[in-house]
C-alpha cells in the first residue's frame, strides 16, 4: 500500500500544534488551547438557515465556482464594505472553507520550483500545500519587527521564481496586524 502514496505526502510532517492537540485528546479534563476553535456554538439563525435549506432540498451540486446567488451576494458585500467591484460570474469562487480556498488557489498558481514568500512564524497549514505543489516556502523571520512582514523584507527575498506572497494578517499564531499604510507599501 505504501507505494501508492505520493512521495510528497510521505514527506509532510504533522505540525507541532497538531501533535500537542492529539496529546490533549487523551485527557478528558484538559482544556485545549491548541486549535483555533471558536468558544461559542453555531448561532441559532445559522443552524435554522441550514435546516431550512436541507428541508427545501437545496442539497444538489451547484456550478463549479459555487451557487451564483451566493456569489452575487458576496459581490454586493465586498462593494458595500470595501468599495471594490468583483464580478460574481468570473472573479468569485465559493469554497467549503478557507483551507480549501487556499489549497485550490496555490495549486492553480504554483509550479515545480516556484517560490512562496511568507512571514514566520506562520500558520502551519501553508507549508504542506506549497510542498505538495513542488514549490518552495521562503520564510521571512518577522520576530524583530513585531511579527510584521515589510515591503523591504519582500524586496530582499523576491526572485524570478516567486509566484506568491502570502500575507496572513491578522496573523495566526502571533495576532499581528498590518496597518493600511504597511499594506500599501507592500502593494506599491
Amino acid at each position: 500500500m505504501e507505494e501508492l502514496i505520493n512521495k510528497r505526502v510521505k514527506e509532510i510532517q504533522i505540525s507541532g500544534i497538531r501533535k500537542f492537540y492529539n496529546m490533549t485528546l487523551k485527557y478528558p479534563d484538559v482544556i485545549s488551547l491548541t486549535l483555533g476553535q471558536p468558544d461559542f456554538n453555531t448561532p441559532e439563525h445559522v443552524k435554522e438557515a441550514g435546516i431550512k435549506a436541507i428541508n427545501a432540498n437545496k442539497t444538489k451540486y451547484t456550478e463549479n465556482p459555487g451557487l451564483l446567488e451566493l456569489r452575487k451576494e458576496i459581490s454586493k458585500y465586498i462593494k458595500l464594505k470595501y468599495g471594490m467591484d468583483y464580478d460574481p460570474y468570473n472573479e468569485i469562487i465559493v469554497t467549503n472553507g478557507a483551507s480549501e480556498g487556499i489549497d485550490s488557489t496555490l495549486r492553480t498558481i504554483l509550479d515545480e520550483g516556484s517560490e512562496v514568500i511568507l512571514p514566520g512564524p506562520v500558520y502551519p497549514g501553508y507549508e504542506p500545500i506549497i510542498k505538495m505543489c513542488g514549490a518552495v516556502p521562503k520564510y521571512i523571520d518577522t520576530r524583530k519587527n513585531n511579527f510584521k512582514i515589510t515591503a523591504e523584507d519582500i524586496g530582499k527575498n523576491i526572485t524570478s521564481k516567486t509566484r506568491c506572497i502570502i500575507l496572513p494578517y491578522p496573523s495566526n499564531p502571533t495576532g499581528a496586524v498590518l496597518t493600511k499604510d504597511e499594506v500599501q507599501k507592500i502593494a506599491d
